[in-house]
């Protein structure tokens, strides 16, 4: 007797019709639920992130709770929810000055999702609050007070700017307010420009924070030190340069005379040991005292000026070290008052020098006249300036920096408040912050006056 089977085909085809829709429904949900919560995630960063930038605002130490909100809603407008996946955002933003907390919260419509839209909480907007909170303060070690200008701060060829441990600050709102050009590099802890920044993530470290609030002069109430009665009159130490390469050039032609029975050795003798004698010679050593150097100060090749501790006003005229000069000088500072008192450090010249421990002038370096003309321009070309402990105070100049080895990278910290601050070729600027490592004082309003934020649950 033949047995008889069962033919469940169809069976199995009636059930797997009848299951495909659920199944369909399983895959589209876990699709749809791995979506929602990718979204609501980039959406709690997108909000610790906005909300960690407005309270960095506070390590600047003079930010308003409506300039922090203003930060925030510049930065949302600028688009940058994009960056996370949100074409918009729906943002409330909670500022708390006197405790330096900063709320955001935003929403936003999900994404239109297969079967999930249809069921809450899925079909509702999604939503995010984040809190951040500055605590303690942050180094202070450039400020660029110039309020319009392009390149207020700006590194161009293959300049670096290392101020790792401290903040750099740019007033300018010109679209390129900060500026870091070809190789070069700006590395600080936080650089904050109150316009835009020129540069790519090559050029800055960390890429800057734009439309910060305008950082007020710190040092706007500092009195300058009384200018008496000129001491010297137009002081100048040591050879001048084209003194020094003509006396050079006398020494081989008068070798070549005495040597006419063997014209290329006499030449070649005459040269060497004349521009050689000439150009390394002993050098003279000048001591100086405070006062008041009107016309200016002049150090020329061969001079070798020790500087005593005290305040030099040089009025009417520059301080100016050339090829070769060499100067030292412990707890002096130096008030450049008149039109043309300007300081100009040339290359191959040796520049070790620490600001005033005490008086007007103490933790500054160097005081420009806030009446001097603007955009006046102060130079570094010095390829041996190690040593440079203090503050440049140059409200109304532009700083110049071109030297070839490392700037001021044995100070123990030096400070930067200028109208401009600009470098270019290939030099490095070092701006340390060990305030514990000296006894020269730091101005208040730079240095240790802003700190750390933190996302509060």
């Amino acid at each position: 007797m033949p047995s008889l089977r069962r033919d469940t085909s169809g069976n199995v085809a009636l059930l797997t019709a009848l299951l495909s829709p659920l199944l369909l429904g399983f895959v589209g949900g876990a699709v749809d639920f791995y979506h929602w919560s990718n979204e609501k995630a980039r959406l709690k960063q997108l909000s610790d992130t906005l909300a960690t930038r407005g309270a960095r605002e506070f390590l600047l130490a003079n930010a308003t709770a409506a300039q922090v909100k203003a930060v925030v809603e510049s930065v949302i407008d600028s688009g940058f929810g994009e960056s996370y996946g949100f074409g918009s955002v729906t943002p409330n933003i909670s500022v708390d000055a006197d405790r330096g907390e900063v709320t955001v919260s935003l929403k936003s419509q999900p994404s239109r999702a297969l079967i999930l839209s249809h069921f809450e909480p899925f079909k509702d907007k999604l939503s995010s609050r984040s809190t951040a909170v500055a605590l303690g303060g942050m180094n202070v070690c450039v400020i660029a007070l110039d309020d319009t200008g392009e390149g207020a701060v700006a590194a161009n060829v293959n300049s670096q700017l290392k101020a790792e441990e401290c903040s750099l600050i740019s007033n300018s709102t010109s679209t390129q307010g900060v500026v870091s050009s070809g190789l070069s590099e700006v590395e600080a802890g936080m650089i904050c420009s109150a316009g835009g920044a020129f540069g790519g993530p090559n050029n800055f470290s960390p890429m800057p924070t734009l439309d910060c609030p305008k950082y007020d002069d710190p040092l706007a109430e500092r009195e300058p030190p009384n200018v008496g009665p000129c001491t010297e009159f137009d002081a100048g130490y040591g050879e001048r340069l084209d003194e020094v390469a003509a006396a050079a050039v006398n020494a081989a032609v008068t070798e070549v005379t005495r040597t006419v029975d063997d014209l290329t050795g006499g030449l070649t003798g005459g040269l060497t040991g004349g521009l050689t004698g000439g150009l390394l010679g002993g050098y003279t050593t000048y001591n100086l005292s405070p006062g008041v150097y009107c016309g200016g100060i002049s150090i020329g090749a061969f001079a070798d000026v020790r500087l005593a501790p005290g305040t030099y006003i040089i009025k009417n005229g520059p301080f100016n070290a050339d090829l070769g000069a060499r100067i030292t000088g412990e707890n002096v500072s130096f008030y450049l008052v008149g039109d043309d008192a300007t300081f100009y450090f040339g290359p191959e010249a040796k520049i070790d020098l620490t600001a005033e421990k005490a008086g007007p002038l103490a933790g500054i370096l160097f005081f420009e006249d806030r009446n001097a003309p603007a955009d006046r321009i102060h130079r570094i070309l010095s390829d041996d300036a190690r040593m440079l402990l203090g503050t440049f105070y140059l409200s109304r100049g532009e700083l110049r920096v071109a030297s070839l080895l490392p700037v001021a990278d044995q100070s123990a910290y030096t400070a930067i408040v200028a109208n401009k601050l600009r470098m270019t070729g290939s030099p490095t600027l070092v701006l340390n912050v060990d305030y514990n490592g000296t006894d020269v004082p730091v101005p208040e309003g730079v240095g240790p006056v802003g700190g750390t934020t933190y996302l509060r649950e």
